[in-house]
């Protein structure tokens, strides 16, 4: 196969001037921001703002024209963003970052779609069924999943299907494939109605009977293993580091954004606010400081944790580096601490709005039912990011060989 040419872009911005662009398209995003919960998905404009700043290419290779930035610059984009709207956020973090997915898909997949296709958002949908069969060349795709988000502005989706691998050396084997499927493949089935990150459009995708050609297809495992068949193409260590170790920081943006924007907006609020009853100044109340101090230093540490967290991420790729041991538990761990300390914080703040949060169209209360339904969110689970690290304290197996692996306490049960 001939490799298409190498198209690098002239000009990649730093990390800094990146998130600056982001910073810059807050007072807009929070003029469109109830726009976006009307819709229930992205307004063409902020689709548009995120392209003309290129935050759209934050994950996509550099080969096909992107800037493949290291780990981490997607917390500083999402977390500016988020100030402004969740849902461009979270479009900004998590949809946007499946051009990082696809940059492990085979080459050729990758050499037929991306030159044609630069600017391509991709969506992604697992949550739900489908099955592949295998056919001449190619496999028969069917299935429904939901949570597609930015479905309804993406140039092409990635599913998972289960295949049942009749050539597997050990018989009749159960797969799961990753496809790359087009538009006209696939119908856009609109279930959506969230309590928050309304504007997300993380609609159904359904397929009936679509052909996908084998090498737009890769085993899950492979694609979410260390060096996966696609990244040789590239240049950047984020193709080839595995990549449960790192998704779920894409998560702690927007979180973190949406629990900024509803501090300044609480914020904003309160200090013109007066109380309903007697008259007097909210913000004269001291327990209304005390309480906007505790979940200022609760934002402030879930910051912390995840840009401490994204250094070292960023450190283990770019050395090649397997995260194993208890660093595996730290990366479940502190993803999760960061979103239980926004969750109270933005809890916090919001019970103090009283019944006027809940009246007319209140800013504050459409960033705390953002915040509340990303905290929702299987990849920040409380207990299920702490209960192996219980296990593997107390001595008891895991069930993550590069967990238990060297792990004392283990030794100590013998």
């Amino acid at each position: 196969m001939a490799l298409a040419e190498n198209k690098s872009p002239s000009y990649i911005p730093t990390r800094e001037e990146i998130t600056k662009l982001a910073r810059d398209l807050v007072p807009q995003l929070r003029e469109r921001a109830q726009q976006a919960e009307d819709l229930r998905k992205m307004p063409e404009e902020n689709v548009a703002a995120l392209k003309e700043a290129g935050i759209h290419k934050i994950f996509t290779p550099k080969r096909y024209g992107g800037f493949e930035m290291d780990w981490g610059t997607q917390v500083d984009v999402a977390r500016e963003l988020g100030k402004g709207c969740a849902s461009t956020s979270w479009m900004s973090s998590v949809v946007m970052s499946h051009s990082w997915n696809f940059g492990r898909f085979p080459a050729e997949a990758q050499e037929e779609f991306w030159p044609s296709c630069p600017d391509a958002v991709i969506a992604t949908a697992f949550a739900g069924g489908g099955e592949m069969k295998e056919t001449d060349g190619g496999f028969i795709l069917n299935g429904l999943w939901k949570f597609a988000s930015g479905v309804d502005h993406s140039d092409a989706s990635i599913v998972a299907g289960q295949f049942k691998n009749a050539h597997s050396k050990s018989g009749t084997a159960l797969d799961y494939r990753m496809a790359l499927i087009m538009p006209d493949q696939y119908e856009i089935v609109d279930t959506w109605h969230a309590e928050g990150l309304k504007g997300t459009g993380s609609k159904d995708i359904k397929v009936v009977d679509a052909f996908v050609p084998e090498h737009r297809t890769i085993k899950s495992i492979e694609m979410g293993g260390k060096n996966p068949p696609g990244s040789a193409l590239h240049e950047s260590y984020i193709y080839r580091v595995e990549m449960g170790m790192y998704f779920n920081t894409l998560l702690s943006g927007p979180t973190l954004g949406a629990t900024h924007g509803l501090m300044n907006e609480y914020l904003d609020q309160t200090r013109s606010r007066f109380g309903a009853m007697l008259g007097e100044k909210v913000s004269e109340q001291e327990s209304v400081q005390q309480k906007i101090g505790e979940s200022y230093e609760e934002l402030r540490i879930a910051d912390m944790i995840i840009d401490q967290l994204c250094d070292f991420l960023h450190e283990k790729g770019s050395n090649d580096e397997t995260v194993t041991g208890s660093d595996r538990l730290k990366v479940r761990r502190e993803t999760s601490m960061a979103s239980k300390l926004c969750m109270s914080a933005g809890n916090r703040l919001a019970g103090m709005m009283g019944v006027s949060s809940q009246t007319g169209r209140n800013s504050t209360q459409r960033h705390f039912r953002d915040l509340r339904t990303m905290s929702m969110h299987g990849g920040v689970h409380w207990e299920n990011a702490t209960t192996p690290t219980g296990r593997f304290l107390l001595g008891i197996e895991t069930g993550d060989k590069l967990i238990d692996q060297g792990n004392p306490h283990l030794q100590e049960n013998d």
